[in-house]
């Protein structure tokens, strides 16, 4: 699998709250200041269970490897 940039979405939504399109997109279907805002605003497009999380405010230091376990 091939690296997202998240650059884009990191500068655009800073500190927000989004929900992506898919696992492995890096496209942002709705954002909002809190989870229930999101959520909410996700069921209402037809996304009853997006994919959601927290864009940090500022860049969060990643220190050595990690694994996935499927």
């Amino acid at each position: 699998m091939k690296a997202l940039d998240m650059t884009k979405v990191y500068k655009n939504y800073r500190g927000r709250w989004v929900a992506l399109e898919a696992p492995n997109s890096n496209k942002v279907i709705v954002s909002g200041k809190t989870l229930a805002e999101v959520l909410e605003k996700a069921k209402k497009k037809g996304f009853n269970l997006p994919l959601v999380t927290q864009i940090p405010k500022r860049p969060l230091p990643i220190v050595g490897p990690f694994t996935i376990i499927q």
